[in-house]
């Protein structure tokens, strides 16, 4: 009796382990399943994230970026995944959503299959052109010593009126350009027009300019461009007696507010301003405490302007740009050397750390740039810069240059400037040494200087010196000229850079 029962116990418990181990088996054929739809759905995903740099790139800053990403696959078929973003700005001329001129985003991919789903993120910087975000004539990360003649000027702060030219509106960054026979033309008493200029390169898309109206410098938004024909957008409500000029000037307004609300102000473009820099706007003056975007967070002296979202669109705010800036100690020696418009020694409006500072300027990693423009050995340089370009160079040499011609000037080395006898105008543009700055002789710079020193910026020797000397040819050894900046920044605005932020990817 005892064997039977014993057996029939057995069979019960390998029925029980059986049915068990079936279950266990469709389980994992399940779970294998649903696990394979759910990986094909994950590189889909990952698929459009790694696609989206070349569509971007391809189509500029100034198109929309893709909203869907599709993978063609055999039979003909294709599958599909989605873009989302956070980080856009909004094109005023029709309300779509672009990538900001300066910023981070975050791209979003969402893929679907066989009823899997799988997101994944990662973060970019964006750049469009050069930042030029320049506090100073000369922005050393080492100490500055100014001795001689020489004199570094930066802008008077308090005369500027925050418009390209500054002697606006004797002249402009173009004119008018009305047809054969006609005078002048009227401002329609409601809506956008269309008004033809002798050349629109340097009119910012979106931004705001100025034009002799009537006898009176007005405002006008630029909601778009074709060719030389602007589409504007009078900031005030026109009447009969505004009449446009054929040949009148056109200026810019450099940084042109689109909305204040308290701390809060909205530009049409931030490239160029600094953390921790002043600011005024109106009779009203400030500190940039942040910058995002289009955005930036101000800290204020004395209370926020009066502000008026309907006729103060556009009001220029007015940076403030010193004679010199230094991580470290700037000095004078001798009568006649000077620092003209602001010194600011042990600041941090000029990063200690090297790197921060490059990217500042151009918006990317040093890293990053020297593979878009590789430096070419200084051996090949023949000291003059034409056309506005950029230049690369790698220095290892203790020569003297001489410095001519307009443009951009990288180096990557130290850089000694001695004289500028070839060309009495000097250098016009932006002079970037990533390595030990020394000018000295009669050269004279236009623009801005920003060096970045050694790596070791607080050695005790003359080499960790931005060291300016000599004699000037009738004015400053540097003097920062806005135009000159926002010229570069302007021929740049086409060249989209994107750089993965590292550690930013993850699988959502």
């Amino acid at each position: 009796m005892a064997t039977p029962t014993v057996l029939l116990v057995l069979m019960v418990v390998l029925t029980a382990l059986l049915a068990a181990m079936s279950y266990t088996v469709l389980g994992a054929f399940k779970g294998s399943a649903v696990e394979r739809r759910a990986y094909q759905a994950f590189l889909l995903a990952e698929s459009a994230l790694d696609a989206f740099p070349s569509h971007v790139l391809d189509s500029g800053c100034a198109t929309p970026p893709p909203e869907e990403y599709t993978l063609p696959i055999r039979n003909g078929d294709t599958l599909k995944a989605s873009y989302e973003y956070s980080g856009l700005v909004t094109r005023q001329s029709d309300n779509q959503k672009v990538l900001p001129k300066l910023g981070t985003i975050t791209v979003r991919t969402v893929a679907s299959y066989a009823g899997a789903t799988a997101r994944v993120e990662r973060q970019y910087n964006v750049s469009c052109g050069i930042v030029g975000a320049i506090p100073a004539a000369l922005t050393s990360r080492p100490s500055i010593e100014v001795s001689g003649n020489a004199r570094l000027e930066g802008e008077d702060f308090d005369s500027s009126t925050g418009l390209i030219p500054r002697n606006f509106p004797q002249d402009g960054v173009t004119q008018v350009s009305l047809p054969s026979g006609v005078s002048s033309l009227t401002v329609p008493l409601s809506g956008t027009f269309t008004l033809n200029v002798a050349d629109a390169s340097l009119i910012p898309d979106g931004g705001y300019i100025q034009i002799p109206t009537g006898g009176t410098p007005k405002t006008y938004r630029v909601m778009g461009k074709s060719g030389n024909t602007l589409t504007l957008d009078p900031i005030f409500t026109p009447t009969s007696t505004d009449v446009i000029l054929s040949q009148a000037p056109v200026g810019v307004v450099e940084y042109g507010i689109q909305s204040l609300s308290g701390n809060t102000l909205t530009l049409a473009d931030t490239r160029g301003l600094v953390p921790g820099q002043a600011i005024r706007v109106k009779d009203k003056l400030g500190t940039i405490s942040s910058i995002q975007g289009n955005e930036i967070t101000v800290t204020w002296s004395s209370g926020a302007p009066d502000w008026n979202n309907q006729t103060d669109k556009g009001t220029p705010l007015v940076a403030q740009v010193a004679g010199a800036a230094s991580h470290l100690s700037i000095q004078t020696s001798g009568s006649n050397a000077q620092v003209v418009n602001g010194s600011f020694p042990n600041s941090d409006l000029v990063p200690g750390e090297a790197n921060e500072l490059f990217q500042r300027v151009f918006g990317v990693p040093k890293e990053v740039f020297q593979r878009l423009y590789p430096p070419s050995p200084s051996t090949s340089f023949t000291g003059t810069l034409s056309g506005w370009e950029l230049k690369v160079i790698s220095n290892t040499s203790t020569q003297n240059f001489t410095l001519c011609g307009q443009g951009i000037l990288v180096v990557f080395g130290n850089f000694k400037v001695n004289n500028s006898d070839s060309c009495n105008a000097g250098f016009q543009g932006l002079l970037y040494v990533a390595g030990d700055y020394e000018q000295r002789g009669n050269a004279v710079i236009t623009g801005a200087v920003v060096a970045e020193g050694n790596a070791d910026i607080n050695c005790e020797s003359q080499e960790c010196i931005s060291d300016i000397r000599g004699t000037g040819q009738g004015g400053g050894k540097i003097t920062y000229d806005p135009w000159v900046l926002y010229r570069l920044k302007m021929a740049s605005e086409g060249k989209l850079v994107l750089a993965p932020v590292p550690g930013s990817w993850r699988r959502l």
